[in-house]
């Protein structure tokens, strides 16, 4: 590699990450509401960090020390044993680099923003976050951290990855579950385009574990319509090879088996209490984001009343 090829690599990086977080933040923002109501902030068992004054803060919690040698408001926030875990798991296989159109959003750019929405909104209430990548068989891994700061880490990470190779949920969730520590917010993103049995397994090892799931299913506008009307080569994502079509022998065919599958993906969620989400490229991430929380909130609610 020559040193113009690194600097062009480590420039395009940059750019990445910067409209990756640009594009969670606006979603997060747009959100407006957190996956949780903060149950920790104030004063409890062990300092964490200080966060500027926020207007609706609590007075008695602004450092007066800081105030004094900056002339600026500062909030100390603690952390104690109440706080929210939650991981975010983002499917990174070949499949979810379609469409590979580089004027439309991929389902792995999507699934990044709303990833890093989650974590903007989740770091903001005080939570810890981690994130796995799951890609060509195995995934990287980046344990669950609170405080600002690790926004930046966790978006870097995600603008770093390629989607490429397969992804089988089902034997990496093991593994997975082993390096939780505790109870979690587990929140899969993903096409799904695995086995059903192994998702099931998948979601049965995580619920037993005592977690809490959410799963988003990302879907390209063309994968949920099937337009194609031209025979036409498609080619497998995650190396399932090359075959000539004709489109108007195969639509029928393949629309019955998504409904049946989305189906299935449905109800294995209910199952397993976890709620389901479909998100389509095309829609406003922060609008749907928005949406999907509202919902939560209003169920959670309707649930805690006795």
């Amino acid at each position: 590699m020559t040193f113009c090829q690194g600097k062009k690599e480590a420039l395009d990086l940059i750019s990445r990450v910067r409209s990756l977080e640009l594009k969670s933040r606006e979603a997060a923002e747009g959100a407006l509401i957190g996956l949780h109501r903060s149950r920790h902030r104030g004063s409890s068992i062990e300092f964490s960090e200080h966060r500027a004054y926020s207007p609706g803060d609590e007075i008695r919690l602004i450092d007066w020390k800081i105030f004094g040698k900056t002339d600026r408001y500062f909030i100390k926030q603690f952390e104690d044993e109440t706080r929210v875990q939650a991981y975010l798991l983002l499917d990174a296989s070949g499949s979810m680099a379609y469409p590979e159109d580089r004027d439309k959003t991929s389902k792995f750019e999507y699934g990044s923003i709303i990833a890093a929405a989650l974590a903007y909104l989740l770091l903001g209430q005080g939570d810890a976050v981690g994130l796995a990548l799951i890609n060509r068989g195995g995934f990287n891994w980046m344990p669950a951290r609170a405080g600002e700061r690790h926004f930046p880490e966790l978006v870097e990470m995600m603008a770093r990855a390629e989607p490429e190779g397969q992804t089988r949920l089902g034997p990496l969730m093991f593994e997975l579950q082993n390096r939780i520590s505790r109870k979690s917010l587990v929140i899969l993103v993903s096409d799904f385009f695995d086995p059903e049995k192994e998702i099931e397994s998948s979601l049965k090892l995580l619920r037993l574990a005592g977690n809490e799931l959410v799963l988003f299913q990302l879907l390209a506008p063309e994968e949920m319509q099937f337009p194609f009307d031209r025979i036409t080569w498609f080619e497998g994502l995650e190396n399932e090879g090359r075959v000539l079509i004709d489109p108007g022998q195969l639509r029928r065919k393949y629309l019955n088996l998504l409904k049946s599958w989305q189906d299935r993906l449905q109800r294995l969620c209910q199952e397993q209490a976890a709620d389901f989400e479909l998100f389509l490229t095309s829609q406003n991430p922060g609008k749907m984001l928005c949406a999907y929380l509202v919902h939560r909130s209003q169920t959670q609610r309707r649930r805690a009343r006795p």
